[in-house]
């Protein structure tokens, strides 16, 4: 397994599919066992040796859904850089989130932003319903 820094600093809507699936701590907890990590390089040697593995559930039909809404996004703003602005602001306030685990109000405010940011993704709202009901295991 190999490092790559897009991966290890995980930005804007990959973080906010982890958040929303309940994955992002996960996610952390593996990537801390891997070196060489660097902002926008990778010193990580060839071979690592893990004592956790990354058991990820499947979020095939998450992902499509969110670059669907994405890409629907993208088509329907006239605004220049409107996709780029939104993944700027979840992508700080997902941080903000992390980072406030012990003030239980501040998180609730942060969610809420969260939620207004993220309302016109309608697919993968009702892809992560479903994956929810699932017991967040969809095959």
């Amino acid at each position: 397994m190999r490092n790559t820094s897009c991966t290890a600093w995980l930005c804007g809507f990959l973080k906010y599919l982890l958040y929303a699936t309940g994955l992002l701590e996960e996610w952390h907890r593996f990537w801390k066992q891997v070196p060489g990590q660097d902002y926008r390089e990778d010193f990580t040697p060839p071979f690592i040796f893990v004592e956790g593995p990354l058991h990820m559930p499947n979020i095939r039909t998450l992902s499509e859904a969110l670059a669907a809404d994405l890409q629907e996004l993208a088509a329907e703003s006239m605004a220049t850089g409107f996709i780029l602005t939104l993944r700027e602001k979840i992508d700080r306030y997902v941080d903000q989130w992390e980072l406030c685990k012990n003030d239980r109000k501040k998180r609730i405010k942060i969610e809420r932003n969260i939620q207004v940011l993220t309302r016109p993704f309608h697919r993968f709202q009702a892809e992560l319903r479903e994956y929810r009901s699932n017991g967040s295991s969809m095959e």
